[in-house]
């Protein structure tokens, strides 16, 4: 763990982050559009395109090119992007030189998993479609990411186009959170807060149990999933679900994975983009780059 990784996770533990983001979690905002392009850095370079139940915001690089990154943020299923979010595809359009496009997806408790899933599957394939010659990988956050799972194991089953890369972080791929030891882990995570997220869980499922692969993808097929990388930090509360999580794509058919446990690590720890370790990520992902 880097020096600015211990610095912030000696401040996150004197903090009142865990209880803020319970708040922002039972009680998300509405109001605040962080991809409206006039909160862009260059906002001619941004592309908004709506769709009956989401959204596609796109950021153009300066040069030409058919690497295109899809971004699906976390904020469990209830909070929008964020600042963080928006720095990301900034980032990446500058110092990688992607197109990178934000899948703003329907969010609960206006929402559950049974509009949100396809409404996102279907906002890819109308990007697809608009951008026919690019190459696509995806990168997804906390719920975003476990999100990104749930698509990819769409795509297979309806035999769709795969992304070239996957690059996960902090995955939430079990809503259930049944393992005994996340109880346990609740007092030393600083950020997550469990009973707000269990309630959290339940609206985005809806009528569909916490199990359902649609709502936790850790329980469905991930055979043929093609190139993930996988990372995720100690400290989480969610640390046991993305240790089996981590084996079953090691085990599974026609998925490559290379998986990065980082000590001491907080959840999500990319929204801090300034991190040596958030470097790391990006890093990785223009590897991914063919």
């Amino acid at each position: 763990m880097s020096l600015r990784g211990d610095w912030l996770l000696f401040k996150t533990k004197r903090s009142r982050l865990k209880q803020q983001v319970a708040t922002s979690f039972l009680h998300p905002g509405r109001r605040t559009d962080e991809l409206a392009p006039g909160k862009f850095k260059q906002p001619d370079q941004v592309r908004t395109v709506p769709l009956p139940n989401s959204r596609l915001v796109t950021l153009m690089p300066t040069e030409p090119t058919h690497q295109h990154v899809v971004i699906f943020h976390g904020g469990a299923y209830t909070v929008p992007t964020t600042e963080s979010h928006r720095q990301w595809m900034e980032l990446i359009a500058d110092k990688l030189g992607a197109t990178a496009t934000m899948v703003d997806f329907p969010l609960a408790p206006e929402s559950t998993a049974v509009q949100t899933v396809p409404a996102a599957l279907e906002a890819y394939q109308e990007l697809q479609l608009a951008y026919p010659d690019d190459y696509f990988y995806w990168l997804g956050d906390s719920s975003g990411a476990g999100l990104a799972l749930v698509l990819l194991q769409q795509l297979r089953a309806k035999q769709l186009p795969m992304p070239k890369g996957t690059l996960l972080i902090s995955p939430w791929a079990d809503l259930a959170m049944r393992d005994p030891e996340i109880e346990a882990r609740n007092q030393g995570d600083p950020e997550l807060p469990l009973q707000a997220m269990r309630t959290v869980a339940a609206n985005y499922a809806g009528n569909l149990v916490l199990e359902d692969p649609l709502v936790s993808p850790i329980n469905g097929e991930l055979d043929h999933l093609g190139e993930i990388s996988l990372w995720y930090g100690t400290t989480e509360l969610l640390l046991p679900d993305h240790q089996i999580l981590a084996e079953k794509l090691k085990q599974a058919d026609g998925t490559q994975v290379d998986v990065h446990e980082l000590k001491n690590m907080l959840h999500d720890f990319l929204l801090w983009h300034g991190l040596p370790e958030s470097h790391q990520v990006f890093h990785r992902l223009q590897q991914m780059f063919k």
